[in-house]
């Protein structure tokens, strides 16, 4: 190699220069991130970081990409840290002094270079979370909509930008949108996906150099004090507080007083301005209404009105009464779900916006007339621990999306089944709405992707039991999303507590979410036992089942902060039962469906019925009598316990995640 001239290390300068300029420059504003608004300031204690230190495999890696003289020869000093004496020179004439000083410290133009090395680094990361999803697009057409229509959907639509704006700002990501690089359209992509410079995908979101900004800002939540969450513990410290109830009030922000302490600030002083543009919004959309669509038009204006004052019961009262039978739209704006946040306490912002499917008429006449019957089913199942009570749970509306904005547009997948609301009258009385999303994972790819996963992971047996059945598709998202009003559900107290005291915000979602969906496949037998299934109808559902449960295994069982993940949770937990009880064989040397991948689950259809009894009676019983011990002995067991080894999470991660998620796109012609 030849020795280094100052011609080159002139232009090597200036293109870290460049590097280092691109890492602290500004973007322009998001044509796509909603109405011009001030940029929110970042927090007042920095909470970016000096940035990760490279590994000596990347060093040496990017060093050759660089076309740099250096490498990092041994790692024993310091493990994890370059040490002066560990720097080897490349070739013949190579100025060591160049990088080290007489002082045995590294010079001004190596620690350049190492920035320069970080920031491609950094990039290729970025580059390969963006690869980890698949664009999917979800299109409707309003180009020859009546200008009624076309109306509503431009003010909701504006509402969504906004929506968007909030939720970043609770997620504590909204004031480093400035810190991506000029034409650094990747890292650009990445926050405009991720609502966060934060990765999320299986395999970066533990990768310390993925992050869409240059200066690596620590993941911090913006509905609590950055200095509160430094803290071990801290949501359990919180929990504990005098003002506990207060400060956890699932629609407040918690904010330092000034004094030492902490206060609860309702949502509409935490973000008033822009909550007031959405009640305009949605105000103006109602008035566009002239006749016909009343019950759609009362949630407008109910929307808008606890959109100024933060009282959101009599919004539920209007959407509740809102159905496929008097609205040909579907619309939730409000603060909901609580799993983006770390203690599962707060309710994030978020639109779903559809059209009414007329397929919701079929499962809605099959199922309204048992309602009362499953409710008993479970409490007989449960025991004396728990009575059945009057429920008047609506049945599912199928509705085809238009868009989803805030905490409903993941980055990759979606919610395809919800049931709200979670707080309130409605919510305690079983009035709430339960929707499923009829239009999504429906595309050719998408079917193509599902069915070589489960061909990966099953066995040509099991394989017999797949189904594209759209009504079967669906029916265990129904299932599931019709339980959280059955049994001891998120707004049922014990000693006049609810779950996320009893169990903690972060186990309380674990658990009802397991009922839920262990909930959903009990009901499987029950339908069968009233000649609604087939046989062959019911194992289709449960393969269903199962293969979703792969995909969630496959993303982890916990998130980068370590947080529990509660679908993932609750799939290990499932698959872990199903296979003690004999019902899910895994077999190391058998080849799967596909006749490639060596090692094959296969599913003993006759054994899953009472499994899924054993299990449902196991989680009903510990809600309803509030057993912590039990619910930590039960998630510890299938997650990170012996009974961990049951879901075989290599092999499962290894063949789900050869493939992209789907990451949704909206696009809405007018």
């Amino acid at each position: 190699m030849q020795p280094y001239t100052h011609t080159r290390l002139f232009f090597l300068l200036l293109l870290i220069a460049f590097m280092v300029a691109c890492a602290t420059t500004a973007t322009a504003p998001d044509p796509q991130a909603g109405p011009e608004t001030k940029t929110a300031p970042l927090p007042q204690k920095p909470l970016a970081r000096p940035g990760p230190a490279l590994a000596r495999d990347d060093f040496n890696r990017l060093a050759a990409l660089l076309d740099q003289p250096l490498f990092w020869e041994q790692d024993q000093k310091n493990p994890g840290k370059l040490d002066a004496d560990e720097l080897v020179l490349l070739g013949v004439g190579s100025r060591r002094q160049a990088y080290v000083n007489e002082k045995g410290a590294f010079t001004l133009l190596f620690q350049q270079i190492v920035a320069g090395m970080k920031e491609m680094r950094r990039r290729e990361s970025v580059a390969l979370e963006l690869n980890q999803g698949r664009p999917t697009l979800v299109f409707n057409d309003f180009t020859k909509a009546s200008a009624l229509d076309q109306k509503i959907v431009r003010h909701i639509t504006a509402a969504a930008r906004i929506i968007e704006k909030i939720h970043a700002e609770q997620l504590g990501a909204e004031g480093y949108r400035a810190c991506i690089p000029q034409g650094d359209m990747p890292s650009r992509a990445l926050f405009r996906r991720n609502q966060t410079p934060w990765c999320v995908a299986p395999a970066t979101e533990n990768d310390p150099f993925c992050n869409a900004c240059p200066t690596f800002p620590a993941r911090l939540s913006g509905l609590y004090p950055a200095a509160l969450q430094a803290e071990k513990n801290w949501c359990d410290k919180l929990a504990k507080l005098p003002a506990a109830k207060t400060l956890l009030d699932p629609f407040t922000r918690v904010e330092e007083d000034g004094q030492g302490g902490l206060l609860a600030v309702p949502y509409t002083q935490a973000y008033g301005k822009d909550m007031k543009q959405i009640a305009a919004e949605l105000k103006a959309a109602a008035q566009s209404i002239t006749e016909g669509e009343e019950a759609f038009k009362a949630y407008l204006l109910a929307a808008a009105k606890a959109f100024e004052n933060n009282i959101w019961g009599p919004a539920d009262e209007a959407w509740a009464a809102m159905n496929a039978s008097n609205s040909r739209w579907y619309l939730r704006i409000a603060p909901d779900e609580v799993y983006f946040e770390p203690c599962n306490r707060k309710a994030g912002f978020h639109v779903s916006f559809a059209r009414i499917d007329p397929d919701s008429l079929y499962w809605q006449k099959k199922l309204t007339p048992m309602r009362q019957d499953m409710e008993q089913r479970l409490a007989d199942l449960i025991g004396k621990t728990y009575k059945a009570r009057q429920v008047s749970v609506h049945m599912p509306d199928f509705i085809a999306m238009v868009l989803n904005a805030g905490d409903a547009r993941s980055p990759l997948g979606a919610t395809i089944g919800q049931s709200l609301p979670n707080w309130g009258k409605v919510a305690q009385e079983g009035r709430g709405r339960t929707v499923v999303m009829s239009n999504l994972y429906t595309d050719a790819d998408s079917r193509a992707i599902r069915r070589a996963q489960a061909e990966s992971l099953l066995s040509k047996e099991s394989m017999q039991r797949y189904t594209n059945d759209k009504r079967l598709g669906l029916l265990d998202i129904i299932l599931h999303e019709i339980t959280h009003n059955f049994g001891p559900h998120s707004d049922y107290t014990i000693d006049g507590k609810p779950p996320s005291e009893v169990f903690g915000g972060a186990m309380a979602t674990v658990l009802e979410e397991l009922k839920a969906q262990t909930g959903a496949l009990f009901f499987v037998d029950f339908l069968r036992e009233k000649s609604l299934l087939s046989k062959e109808e019911a194992e289709q559902v449960y393969l269903h089942s199962i293969v979703w449960a792969f995909g969630h295994i496959s993303r982890g069982m916990f998130s980068a902060e370590n947080r529990p993940k509660p679908y993932s949770q609750l799939a290990a937990i499932q698959m872990g039962v199903l296979s003690r009880a004999g019902a899910i064989e895994w077999s190391t040397d058998e080849l799967a469906a596909n006749g490639r991948d060596r090692g094959r689950f296969h599913i003993h259809f006759d054994k899953v019925p009472a499994a899924l009894a054993d299990l449902m009676k196991q989680v009903g019983q510990i809600k309803a009598s509030g057993d912590k011990e039990a619910a930590k002995k039960l998630v510890d067991e299938y997650v990170t316990g012996e009974g961990s080894s049951l879901m075989h999470q290599t092999q499962v991660a290894d063949r789900i995640l050869r493939f992209p998620k789907a990451s949704f796109v909206y696009s809405v012609g007018l």
